[in-house]
């Protein structure tokens, strides 16, 4: 693999490529056994460096702190730019200015505020926008399937059917079972790639729309399911039993929710 693949395969595994390469390196992953395998590689290294890092709490006193900082940048700055906009008048002839940036940059607390803006960015923001790259690859994926031939790998009504052949594709066994609501019927299933690594997606149908129910490894801590609408779409996701799980449809908002529910209630039962 040269140097710029290895690169994008990086880029690919921590959700930075846009969706015309997230497409490209799913290809080539499914093609090419090495490439996999250098794949399953970064993601076990992103995991222990997220499982293992060591996390520190906020201390109470840093948020005003970080306010007053802040209030202190924005004036040295506001100064700086008043300053710099200030023009000679037509009627005086023109005169060398000298600037002098020190004031601004000696400040110590001008520093800090600046730090902690940048720290804010540069933590806070990729998070944010990987979670809509995953948004989107999600409502991707669900157009896809639907609108293609490939909306099931293995067809099958029977958990005992589905839950084993996942298990044989994946590195993990993925929760499978038959929804209690009426109406609804499970397809099969599928592998798909999301977040970077091999997906388990369980295709159901409620009446006439068809649902994606994505699943994958995530954190060991439960969550509830959180809701949105992208494109026309509901979406759900929460982590459950050490999954994480990823819900989309064109169901409306009462009984998409309702599905979920039951979903998170199937999934808690033995």
């Amino acid at each position: 693999m040269m140097a710029s693949d290895s690169v994008r395969l990086a880029a690919y595994i921590d959700g930075e490529l846009d969706l015309a390469g997230e497409l490209e390196i799913e290809q080539r992953l499914a093609a090419d056994p090495g490439l996999r395998a250098q794949a399953q590689a970064l993601r076990e290294l992103r995991s222990v460096l997220r499982e293992d890092a060591d996390y520190h709490a906020v201390p109470a006193a840093l948020g005003p702190r970080v306010a007053a900082l802040t209030a202190a940048l924005t004036g040295a700055l506001t100064g700086a730019l008043t300053a710099a906009s200030a023009a000679p008048s037509p009627a005086t002839p023109p005169r060398r200015v000298r600037w002098s940036w020190q004031p601004l940059w000696t400040a110590p607390s001008a520093l800090a505020a600046l730090a902690v803006v940048v720290l804010a960015v540069t933590l806070v923001g990729p998070r944010l926008a990987a979670q809509d790259r995953l948004v989107e690859y999600v409502v991707a994926s669900h157009v896809r399937s639907t609108l293609g031939e490939h909306l099931v790998d293995v067809v099958s009504s029977d958990r005992h059917t589905v839950k084993p052949w996942l298990a044989a594709k994946l590195d993990f066994s993925p929760p499978v079972h038959a929804l209690p609501l009426p109406g609804s019927v499970l397809l099969g299933a599928r592998v798909d790639y999301l977040d970077g690594r091999p997906v388990a997606a369980l295709v159901y149908r409620q009446g006439a729309h068809v649902v994606n129910s994505f699943v994958w490894p995530g954190p060991a801590a439960d969550r509830s399911p959180s809701f949105a609408t992208q494109r026309g779409f509901q979406l759900a996701h929460w982590t459950q039993g050490g999954m994480t799980h990823w819900v989309i449809s064109d169901l409306n908002r009462e009984e998409f929710a309702a599905l979920v529910q039951a979903q998170v209630v199937a999934d808690s039962a033995p």
